[in-house]
């Protein structure tokens, strides 16, 4: 391959609604604002990308994204040669602080169209370990008897691994997993996420208490920026302590490991900026022996079908939470990836092995 250049860079502001309203300790989310992209190289293969930004998280909103995209990644990008992309991403990580899903939506999108050229699939072009991967499904943070329901409703779906959204009331939090633990039986693989919704203290009297549940792990219990009370928590918790929110780029990834503040360490395209940053994050994670998960937002089917691409050519991944596409009502991207249970199957083909209907793309489209 040479002389690939990008060509052209469309992009797509898009409103999506969810099945139901999903909540966290960090606000409760009604519909997917997001914007897709989509790059064409100068041979005409083209690929997709996502930006799923979150104000809490990301720092960003679609507004944002879309004018960072528009107005500063795309006069970067076009004319550029795809296969130096490493070179966009330096500059782009040097003139853009932050903005890490705008930077992601180019960055799979690149991805997936030098994948479809090469007529690989996207993670065997990253150095493929597995074909499909385990899931977990996720409940929010419900009152006692709709994690019940909701819980009951994804088993009887074949789900075997879930997870539980805490960092509510911490009391009511341990009676919803007792509850589900007591409901589902000991065949089901726990998991709980916090969203840094508890002090360190909170955190370690909950994790405690959550013990004789079997839980495999917990999810950012403290705030982001409170290394020292994530390193308190996971010296205490008889539960290991994955963090999340604390890892955006590769250099926080090296502060937890230095810090010793948690046990693995939960990937995020979308918080990274993308697949680059995200290879350098479980690099890192590999040489300090911190097993990881690969997470996602709420997303399409572009961005967890990346996320499951990434997924599956990293050995020192572990764990997947990819099931953010299975909240939506619509998704413009069709084909990528199928779940049937917690079994989470890469679709056949090159690149993200999907396509974007151009019919459901205009009924969910923004118009600023």
């Amino acid at each position: 391959m040479s002389g690939l250049m990008i060509q052209k860079l469309d992009i797509y502001p898009v409103k999506i609604p969810m099945l139901r309203p999903f909540r966290i300790a960090l606000g409760t989310v009604h519909d997917h604002e997001a914007v897709l992209a989509r790059v064409t190289l100068s041979d005409g293969t083209q690929g997709w990308g996502e930006a799923a930004p979150d104000l809490a998280i990301t720092g960003e909103t679609w507004r944002t994204a879309l004018a960072i995209l528009e107005h500063e990644i795309k006069p970067r990008a076009t004319g550029r040669d795809a296969l130096s992309y490493k070179e966009l991403w330096n500059e782009l990580d040097r003139v853009i602080l932050g903005h890490a899903s705008a930077k992601a939506a180019v960055d799979i999108a690149v991805h997936d169209a030098l994948a479809r050229h090469a007529g690989l699939p996207l993670n065997a072009l990253l150095g493929r370990m597995v074909s499909q991967l385990e899931t977990t499904q996720t409940v929010g943070l419900e009152d006692r008897g709709e994690t019940i329901r909701q819980a009951r409703a994804l088993h009887e779906q074949g789900v075997t691994r879930m997870k539980i959204k805490i960092g509510g009331d911490s009391r009511e939090d341990v009676e919803r997993i007792r509850a589900v633990r007591q409901d589902l039986g000991d065949d089901l693989s726990l998991t709980v996420d916090a969203n840094q919704g508890y002090s360190a203290r909170q955190a370690i009297h909950v994790m405690k208490k959550l013990e004789p549940f079997d839980i495999d792990f917990c999810e950012q219990p403290v705030h982001w920026g409170d290394l020292d009370g994530l390193a308190e928590v996971r010296k205490n918790s008889p539960i290991p302590i994955m963090a999340d929110e604390s890892v955006h780029s590769p250099r926080d990834a090296l502060e937890v490991v230095r810090r010793r503040a948690a046990d693995m360490i939960n990937i995020k395209l979308m918080k990274s900026g993308g697949i680059h940053a995200a290879r350098q994050i479980a690099a890192i994670a590999e040489a300090a022996g911190l097993p990881c998960m690969v997470g996602c937002m709420i997303e399409t089917r572009i961005g967890i079908s990346a996320g499951c691409h990434f997924a599956t050519a990293h050995s020192i991944v572990k764990y997947a939470d990819l099931d953010g596409h299975t909240t939506l009502k619509v998704d413009p991207a069709k084909g990528g990836v199928e779940v049937k249970g917690s079994k989470e199957k890469l679709l056949e083909g090159p690149g993200l092995a999907l396509d974007v209907d151009a019919s459901t793309l205009k009924t969910v489209a923004l118009h600023p």
